[in-house]
């Protein structure tokens, strides 16, 4: 057994270093004539690559001149970086640490061609020969978006796919009550205009749409029109609260799908590198929810979970780019055929307050992420060559802060030109967390099963390779972690500390969660151990799960415990030896079955 599990861990390291080096190599910084030349060279050798850290903040930036045009040729000398803290003013400086300037040809350019494994072996490896520009994900959001906003949607869709080059991947999804992949990534249009038509069918909840205080078939709409009757005063008092309680609930429930949806998509594109586009098709949520006061219900307040997916969504080089596709709209009191409450100066208040609080949601994420909002636009493809300009030229800049003690506080960003004339848009800050299985260990065993259980897509922060090993009464997996993808934390002792997180998660063959386990990887390595997984690429392990007959898939998370970042890849249940014939690897992010 020893023997076979050593020679597919050498399998799947040479497979893994076949391509992951390549992919997830930096590339050099370009020439530019901008600077004395000693300078130049003094500063690239200086800050010449971009290396995983617990503290390292990564930022891209997309400067443009007064035309809107890419400006091409900055350093890092024509940067500054600060950072502000709490609600003081100060901006601390901060020193530069990496820099490159990034194209999508030089993306291109890295292509390191399709991954080579060995039968059974499984990986969530992304490779640039699927996707030789940055991707975009389009997001069309049922969930949130009123039908009458949909149609617009459905009318405008090829006008939309018309605007990007023919040469960017492009993937579908639907929200509904589940994130649905209708499309991987692709360049096919034939395959595209598909995707597409099928996002006309994409689920809707009709009780999103509209305040129960406006709605004119709610019960209380019928109480207020009879206010004669015997104890409608009482009665009314206790329909509202309960309609206000009941749509309160669904909004928690709508707002928590979707910014799960939003994280999920974060850690399945993780792992392709540069700047990714999330064109969100959404009439989005409000960020806030007032009930009446007499209600004595809670203010719904979303910002702070708002903040927490932004950040993994920037993190993740996501820049989100939501889309209304009502464009520019009027109020429903002033629509033909709309039937109205009596309150009519209340409901054209609650709906500029609504409209004001989803806009709030949108720009907050687009905000933080380095996106634009596209509101009160009816030519949707506008806002498409917006995020297509954006990504095809950026800077990559990084940075260790110097401040702050990464308890959960909030760090503006704050990036500056030295040159003239140059605007720059990247994301707005980031929540400064610590270790969150020190500081919330409830909410980080709860995003572990998330991701392992919940997420309809993989993640591919931490690359990885696994094959299973079946036993009497056992399944057992073996996984090599490539190691620059994880933390080493070196000690006082000489040694170097790493803490990982395993999850596993069984399925049945409709998709459904079995059954969930997670365990703990906790070791200090020698220098020789150390020197050893940095030169095969592989960190090893071994995880076991306990068989039963309805299950189909197994999925294998590792998460890093000090960065967050995860990985985990989808492997079909076997149950002899043929494990060792299985096909090749799927490519990430496939759906579990259903």
């Amino acid at each position: 057994m020893r023997l076979v599990s050593h020679l597919v861990y050498r399998l799947a390291v040479v497979s893994l270093l076949v391509v992951a080096s390549n992919a997830q190599a930096p590339a050099a910084a370009p020439n530019s004539s901008a600077g004395p030349p000693d300078s130049q060279s003094a500063t690239q050798q200086e800050i010449p690559t971009f290396k995983a850290s617990t503290r390292l903040v990564s930022v891209e930036v997309v400067a443009r001149d007064h035309k809107g045009q890419a400006v091409p040729g900055l350093t890092a000398g024509d940067f500054q970086v600060f950072e502000q803290i709490g609600p003081k003013r100060d901006q601390r400086p901060q020193k530069i640490s990496a820099f490159r300037a990034t194209s999508v040809h030089e993306i291109a350019a890295q292509d390191a061609g399709e991954p080579q494994m060995a039968p059974g072996v499984y990986t969530n490896l992304i490779t640039m020969n699927r996707v030789p520009v940055p991707p975009t994900i389009l997001l069309v959001d049922g969930l949130n978006t009123d039908r009458v906003s949909q149609m617009q949607v459905h009318q405008q869709m090829l006008r939309m796919l018309a605007s990007i080059p023919d040469n960017v991947p492009i993937a579908v999804f639907l929200l509904g009550r589940r994130l649905r992949m209708v499309q991987n990534f692709t360049t096919d249009p034939k395959l595209l205009k598909s995707a597409l038509e099928k996002a006309r069918s994409a689920e809707h909840d009709d009780s999103t749409e509209i305040d129960p205080r406006d709605d004119p078939d709610a019960m209380s709409a019928m109480l207020e029109d009879n206010p004669t009757a015997r104890g409608a005063g009482p009665l009314l008092d206790t329909v509202r609260r309960f309609e206000q309680e009941t749509y309160s609930f669904q909004l928690d429930i709508r707002v928590q799908e979707t910014l799960d949806a939003l994280e999920g998509i974060a850690r399945y594109v993780a792992g392709y590198p540069g700047r990714k586009n999330l064109l969100w098709i959404s009439s989005s949520f409000p960020i806030m929810f007032l009930p009446d006061p007499d209600t004595q219900l809670p203010m719904r307040f979303y910002g702070k979970d708002v903040a927490g997916v932004a950040s993994a969504l920037a993190d993740a080089k996501v820049a989100v780019y939501p889309v209304d596709p009502g464009g520019l709209q009027v109020s429903s009191v002033f629509t033909a055929g709309s039937r109205v409450r009596r309150n009519v100066a209340g409901t054209l208040s609650r709906e500029a307050t609504s409209r004001f609080d989803r806009q709030e949601s949108m720009q907050s994420l687009a905000e933080q992420t380095g996106g634009i909002i596209c509101v009160s636009d009816n030519d949707l493809g506008d806002c498409v060559k917006k995020a297509m300009d954006d990504s095809s030229f950026f800077y990559e800049i990084a940075y260790y802060p110097n401040s702050g003690d990464w308890k959960g506080e909030f760090h503006r960003i704050i990036v500056k030109s030295t040159r003239p004339g140059i605007h720059l848009a990247y994301r707005q800050g980031y929540y400064a967390r610590g270790r969150e299985e020190e500081t919330d260990p409830k909410s980080a065993a709860e995003e572990l099963q998330r991701a392992a259980c919940q997420d309809v897509l993989t993640s591919t922060s931490v690359l990885m390779v696994a094959k299973a090993f079946p036993e009497p009464g056992k399944l057992k997996y073996f996984v090599a972690i490539e190691p620059s993808t994880i933390t080493f934390t070196p000690q006082t002792d000489g040694t170097q500390h790493v803490a990982l997180r395993v999850a596993l998660c069984s399925f049945d063959k409709t998709g459904k969660p079995l059954r969930f386990i997670q365990d703990t990887i906790d070791q200090r390595l020698t220098d020789k151990q150390f020197a050893q997984t940095q030169a095969q690429h592989g960190f090893t392990s071994v995880v076991s799960i306990l068989p039963t007959p309805e299950v189909a898939v197994v999925r294998v998370l590792i998460k890093d415990v000090a960065t967050g970042r995860m990985g985990s890849v989808n492997i079909p249940n076997v149950e002899t030896a043929a494990a060792a014939t299985a096909p090749a690897a799927p490519a990430p992010g496939i759906p579990l079955p259903h």
